[in-house]
This record gives C-alpha cells, sequence and structure tokens, in this order.
C-alpha cells in the first residue's frame, strides 16, 4: 500500500489554509499501469509558499535522540498507515482457527472498505482523488462497529484457475423489504505475482467476483464500478431492488462467487504455485431516507453465530515460489 498526506492541523505561514487539504508534497497519482494510487492518506504536515519545510509545520515524533520534533512529508504520513494495518491484523488474528493466520488483502480490503473519504472541496477536488486516494485508514471499526451498517470479512484460496469460491452472504429478506434503499458495498483483494516485463499490466491474474440470489440465478448488475485495470483490489457497489430478470428472493443468504484468470504470463525465472490468496470486506447498508440499519436483523440470523472465526489452513498460505534458471 502507498500513503498520500494531507494537512490536518492549520499553522500560520502554510501554503495550505483548509483542513483536509492535500499537502504541498504529495505525488500525483495514478501510478503504475493507470492504477490507483496513492491508496490511502494520513496527516503529513505542510509547507512554504515556497514549497520549503519551516518549523511548525510538520507532525510530531521522536528523533534518535527521544526529544519531539516535527517534519513533513508522506514517510511522516505512512507509519500512520502501517500503524492501522497492524491493529487490524492483531485483531483479526484474535478470531482466526488455530493455525491460520490473516492475510494482509484481508486487512487492505477491510481498510479499503471502511476509510474515511478524504475531503471533497471543489477548488481540490481533483486535486484530493490523485493524492489522497481513499482517505483516512482506521482500524477502529473492528472494535466499534458501526450500528447503521453490518460489515462482513471473508479471506480464502483459490487452489487453481478452474477453482471457484462461492460464499455464503447473509442479506436478511426482512431488512431487505423493508429498507427504502438497500445496497451492498464489496470490495475484494488479492496478492497476485506480477512481471515486470507486461509493462501494460499490474498483474498476472485477475479476480472476477459475482453476487447471485441463489447459485442457478443471474448474476446481479453492480449499479456502480470502480475498474482500476489489473490492479489487485475492486469494488462492486449493488443496488439490492434492481434483481435480474424472473429472480425471486425468497431467503435469508445471497452468493458471492469468486475466481480468477491468468492474464499474463509468469516471470521465466520463476514457477508460482497455483494457489491464490483473496478476501472480501462487504457492508449492507440503507441508502434511503430513514436509513435502515441490517444490524438487528443481521444479528438475528442462526448463521450469524457461526460467522466468528476465520479458518484458512496454514499449509496452503506458505507455498514457495520457486526460482529456476531460464533455458
Amino acid at each position: 500500500m502507498t500513503c498520500g498526506s494531507f494537512v490536518k492541523h492549520i499553522t500560520s505561514g502554510g501554503l495550505v489554509t483548509q483542513a483536509g487539504w492535500p499537502s504541498p508534497f504529495c505525488r500525483i497519482g495514478p501510478g503504475l499501469c493507470n492504477s490507483p494510487k496513492p491508496d490511502f492518506s494520513a496527516s503529513g504536515g505542510n509547507g512554504t509558499p515556497q514549497y520549503q519545510y519551516a518549523a511548525g509545520l510538520g507532525v510530531w515524533g521522536l528523533n534518535q535522540s527521544g526529544g519531539w520534533e516535527d517534519w513533513t512529508g508522506t514517510s511522516f504520513a505512512a507509519p500512520l498507515l502501517a500503524r492501522e494495518s497492524v491493529f487490524a491484523l492483531q485483531r483479526l488474528q484474535e478470531v482466526c482457527e488455530n493455525g491460520a493466520q490473516p492475510f494482509a488483502v484481508t486487512v487492505k480490503a477491510f481498510l479499503a472498505l471502511t476509510a474515511s473519504p478524504p475531503v471533497d472541496d471543489g477548488p481540490v477536488k481533483e486535486l484530493a482523488e490523485r493524492t489522497l486516494g481513499r482517505g483516512s485508514a482506521s482500524a477502529h471499526r473492528l472494535d466499534s462497529p458501526s450500528p447503521e451498517t453490518g460489515v462482513m470479512i471473508w479471506q480464502g484460496v483459490l487452489e487453481d484457475e478452474k477453482d471457484i469460491a462461492r460464499v455464503q452472504v447473509p442479506i436478511p429478506a426482512d431488512w431487505w423489504k423493508e429498507a427504502e434503499d438497500p445496497y451492498l458495498r464489496l470490495i475484494v483483494a488479492w496478492d497476485p505475482p506480477v512481471n515486470a516485463a507486461v509493462k501494460h499490466l499490474w498483474a498476472t491474474r485477475d479476480v472476477s467476483a459475482k453476487l447471485k440470489v441463489h447459485p442457478d440465478a443471474k448474476a446481479q448488475h453492480t449499479s456502480k464500478v470502480k475498474p482500476h485495470g489489473s490492479y489487485p483490489l475492486l469494488e462492486r457497489i449493488y443496488n439490492l431492488r434492481k434483481l435480474p430478470r424472473d429472480t425471486k428472493v425468497d431467503g435469508d443468504s445471497w452468493l458471492v462467487e469468486i475466481a480468477y484468470r491468468q492474464t499474463a504470463d509468469y516471470h521465466p525465472a520463476m514457477t508460482f504455485p497455483p494457489q491464490q490468496r483473496v478476501a472480501f470486506a462487504a457492508e449492507l447498508l440503507d441508502m434511503g431516507t430513514k436509513k435502515l440499519s441490517p444490524q438487528q436483523a443481521l444479528q438475528s440470523l442462526p448463521a450469524s453465530h457461526t460467522m466468528t472465526r476465520l479458518t484458512v489452513p496454514p499449509s496452503i498460505a506458505r507455498m514457495p515460489i520457486v526460482l529456476r534458471t531460464p533455458v
């Protein structure tokens, strides 16, 4: 993950005069292969009108002598993102079965789903989109879930290109009927091999995700797609009212199907195992005026009492990469 920087506190002498606006020194995306860079952002300080550092414009930290100093730069914002990632890993480890571990992509999907969006102020709207990513990431909602929405996390391993993971996602029928405008946000992340020789692609594997009411139903049409080419993170936003033709909701669980396909050759000096780690974070929410919470309906489902552990065989996640001599 990469981290941009915004100005959290306004001080005299700074170029940026509005809290939350991008720091003057932020690198402007997109990244390699039009990837959505940076991924997130954090407080990194301000700069002078001459784009220089000045005391009092940065963020506070400890120097090598243990004294407090303030400095500016994305290098001082990135540790804040790393801290939230570690907090999320620690919290998810507590709900893993013995021998299993949370994936890095699981944390990335969750942080992407729950990040606080950057400023949407008119003068810097486009600049914020290119420098602040999805905004400020936080692991806070793992300890204090939002009562207005329902968040679910899943991780697994696809055995090979032919494997399809079918995951039952609880969407209570009572809530679906009563909600004014029910939606499901789905963010999927994975960690595929890459090959620098394939310059037009970020990764050699592309993951797809489909939402269905039941296994034999047609896939749900996404109301909003945020594609990023071959970058290994995708977002789907589904309007749960807009069902495919001849599709009826007759239960409290829907189906998410996840698979991958190889889109480019691997590096010729490496042999990668076919297993692919993948994870998603999903959020149920009512975008209507009454904002009906799905929490009570979710907690009342019998299946919710079993959805408390992350279970992944540790041996699958530890497959080595084999180096070989090119012929």
